[in-house]
This record gives C-alpha cells, sequence and structure tokens, in this order.
C-alpha cells in the first residue's frame, strides 16, 4: 500500500511540477488530469488535457505521459507493456523529492490519542517538494533508439558500467536521463507543438 500511495503520489507531484515548468518558463497554463485510471479503465489521452496561453484555451495537438523518478536516478524507462499499449506522443521525465516517511504525518494524525506527542516534532513536514524537470523524449525516439532491459536483468549505472543499480522489475525502454532533450530550443519547439501554434 505504502509503495502504491508513493508512486501515485510522486507521479501526480511530477504533473504539477511540469505544469510549473510551463507557466513559469513558456507562459503556457497546463490543466492537468488528476484522475486515476485502474485496468481497463486506463486511458491514453495525456497528463496534460488542456492548455492556455494569453487567456485561450486549446486542446493540446500532442499527447504527453508525465513520468516520475528518484532525485539520484540515472535512467529514463517506459514500460514496455504500456508503451505498446497506450500511445503517447511525447514522454517527460521529472525529479521528485518525496521523502520516504512521507506517510508518517497522516499515520500519526490518525494515532495522535496515543499518548505519540513527543514523536510529532520528529516527523517532516511537506510543505516543499523539490522536483526537477529533467528531459522529454519522443516516442519514435523511445521506439527507434532506446535499450530493452529484460525482466530480471542487472541494471547498471550509465555512466559507472561497473556499479550495479538494481534488476528491472518489468520489460522497460531504457535511456539515460542525461541523453533526454533538454536545451531551451527543445523545449521551445515542444511547447510549440502542445499549443499547435508556430510561435508563442
Amino acid at each position: 500500500m505504502g509503495d502504491y500511495i508513493t508512486d501515485w503520489a510522486e507521479g501526480k507531484l511530477a504533473e504539477i511540477a511540469f505544469g510549473k515548468f510551463l507557466e513559469r518558463n513558456w507562459g503556457v497554463k497546463a490543466e492537468l488530469d488528476f484522475n486515476v485510471y485502474l485496468g481497463s479503465r486506463a486511458t491514453d489521452r495525456g497528463d496534460i488535457v488542456a492548455v492556455e496561453v494569453g487567456g485561450v484555451k486549446y486542446e493540446p495537438r500532442v499527447k504527453i505521459d508525465v513520468k516520475s523518478t528518484k532525485p539520484d536516478s540515472r535512467w529514463a524507462m517506459v514500460d514496455l507493456r504500456e508503451f505498446e499499449n497506450r500511445r503517447y506522443d511525447v514522454y517527460v521525465w521529472v525529479k521528485v523529492g518525496l521523502p520516504l516517511n512521507h506517510l508518517a504525518r497522516p499515520i500519526f494524525e490518525a494515532l495522535k490519542g496515543e499518548n505519540l506527542a513527543e514523536l510529532e516534532n520528529k516527523i517532516p513536514s511537506l510543505e516543499h517538494i523539490s522536483a526537477e524537470v529533467a528531459g522529454f523524449a519522443y516516442r519514435e525516439e523511445v521506439e527507434e533508439n532506446w535499450h530493452v532491459f529484460k525482466k530480471g536483468d542487472e541494471v547498471h549505472d550509465p555512466e559507472k558500467p561497473s556499479r550495479k543499480l538494481f534488476h528491472a522489475k518489468t520489460d522497460n525502454k531504457a535511456c539515460s536521463l542525461s541523453k533526454l532533450r533538454n536545451s531551451d530550443e527543445e523545449w521551445g519547439e515542444l511547447v510549440r507543438r502542445i499549443v499547435g501554434r508556430s510561435t508563442l
């Protein structure tokens, strides 16, 4: 349950961070999809459902999947089954610094009457969570150029190949985070594609 809540929370925080990134850098307000879709209800309409520029709302011209990853991650990964079954045009990665003990506060609230007052000072608040937009890739790049890790494969640090990081839990398409598109020019082109306008 903790893993599920953490994954869901990090994903939504990544979407919020990307929305702030678009507005701060490009003046584009993003309307995000905060619905949770499970199993057969899963959708591939994208994490941004509308954008607003200069007071005018547009439907995004590309479907974007915003993915969260840990601050110390080295790889951008897309679950292969998801990639084949849900068609997004663009994948964006955001490093989210959600503390591992983020569930402690709501648990504490539930137990407040149990004489645990001294514990409260030791539980960090979540007033600020760090997030860094790491970069993006177009679907064609993921399809044609990315490495495939099969379930159980050893995944090594792309910059220090002798250092093992983890075993793949599923089949994945993968690329070093450092090789994602991340220049101002590339972001500008993506934003123009999103809003369907040659200039902003």
